[in-house]
């Protein structure tokens, strides 16, 4: 085979993991464009969407190798530094991620790398720097925080993150009333989704998680059951809308509840179930020890 249809057959299997990935046929998106990488070892874009097959897996690691690579072989791809600062956030690694998502702003500005910068702050508690992250996107250049919440929530995944993080941000400074604005209209965005969908584990996640931070405990439970059940065993970390959360994440999502419930047998399995999924993860450990257990 001569080296110009080496270089044709790899992007043909491109476009064959491109489509099998959106149709959420991941492993057989991985195999194809792992074919892609034989036909041509220097195709930087496929080792690219083989790390977003990996971490869509939940293999985490793996992913992060293929994108250095990736970056390795065209360190000109912004959607590499992207997808560095995401992988690197997943594993915990802030330092990285921010270097990353500024290094991919830098290339080309996109309004969701201040809702993951704002997210980067949010998970190291530095409520100040995250709160001013989040005002950029969601206010922009408005001197009035409340501007924000007189407008609709947009349809853009960075506002829907933003606005996720952004209303916990304010029930933790005691803006209890604006932080339920925000969370009723994000359950009100994924109860649309969820009723064209009734199958949208991601979707009850969220609604399960904006009605624990509301306080309204049944509906909680009751979305973050759905979350589990509507769970596949091909996908281990669900990605909706710039948000992501784990497996294990869902499992201690319910155990928190069902432990504010008065529920401890149930609240005690399921966070087992989550260690169980994630052995090393900290910030598990840490809720199973809130928890009592």
């Amino acid at each position: 085979m001569t080296e110009t249809n080496r270089f044709m057959e790899a992007e043909q299997y491109m476009e064959s993991c491109l489509s099998l990935f959106l149709m959420n046929k991941t492993e057989q998106a991985l195999k194809v464009i792992e074919k892609a990488i034989e036909c041509d070892p220097n195709f930087a874009e496929a080792y690219n969407k083989k790390g977003d097959c990996l971490l869509k897996l939940g293999r985490i690691e793996e992913a992060l190798k293929c994108y250095l690579k990736s970056q390795e072989l065209n360190p000109n791809i912004q959607n590499n530094y992207y997808d560095l600062g995401r992988t690197y956030l997943l594993l915990g690694d802030y330092t990285n991620s921010l270097a990353n998502f500024k290094k991919a702003y830098d290339m080309k500005p996109q309004d969701d790398i201040h809702a993951f910068i704002g997210k980067i702050y949010f998970d190291q508690n530095m409520i100040d720097e995250a709160k001013q992250s989040f005002e950029n996107l969601l206010i922009g250049n408005s001197s009035d925080p409340k501007d924000s919440i007189k407008n609709e929530l947009k349809a853009t995944n960075s506002n829907t993150m933003a606005n996720y993080y952004y209303a916990q941000i304010l029930q933790r400074i005691g803006k209890d009333d604006e932080a339920k604005q925000y969370f009723n209209r994000i359950i009100e965005k994924y109860s649309r989704l969820v009723r064209s969908k009734p199958d949208l584990a991601e979707g009850y996640y969220y609604i399960g998680k904006c009605s624990y931070y509301i306080g309204d405990d049944e509906k909680a439970e009751e979305n973050l059951k759905l979350a589990i059940k509507y769970d596949t065993d091909a996908i281990s970390n669900h990605y909706s809308f710039d948000m992501f959360y784990s497996d294990a994440e869902a499992f201690a999502a319910l155990a928190e509840i069902q432990a504010r419930r008065g529920k401890s047998s149930e609240a005690k399995e399921n966070i087992l179930k989550a260690l169980a999924l994630e052995p090393n993860n900290k910030k598990l450990q840490e809720t199973k020890m809130k928890l009592g257990f």
